[in-house]
């Protein structure tokens, strides 16, 4: 449990070192810059897991890597590359479309309250 938490902070002070990094280097304002740093992430985690880093990330940190925006790239890169000779849009689709369907309504009800 321990490994899972300074791993998933670790994540986060990187999270927050791209967005302060974008901002100073690139002059971008806040919310361009954390776009710019959710942007990194995705992209890291669709390399890392045809590499199998992932992976490895994911059985030494256990859960401090389910970072939502990751699992995400991880679960449709893992998927394309599973089913690439089937027809790897519709598989991507079918694993993460139940995801993004639970979070389009988990905020449309957030956003009631609101």
């Amino acid at each position: 449990m321990g490994k899972a938490f300074l791993f998933g902070g670790f994540i986060a002070v990187v999270g927050q070192a791209l967005i302060d990094m974008y901002s100073i280097w690139f002059h971008m304002n806040e919310a361009e810059a954390i776009r710019w740093m959710n942007g990194t992430l995705i992209v890291c985690a669709a390399i890392w897991t045809p590499t199998r880093l992932y992976r490895q990330f994911t059985q030494f940190a256990g859960a401090g890597m389910i970072v939502p925006m990751m699992s995400l790239a991880n679960i449709w890169s893992a998927s394309a590359l599973e089913y690439r000779n089937e027809g790897a849009a519709e598989h991507m689709l079918s694993v993460g479309g139940s995801i993004i369907v639970t979070l389009v309504v988990a905020s449309y009800v957030a956003s009631l309250f609101l």
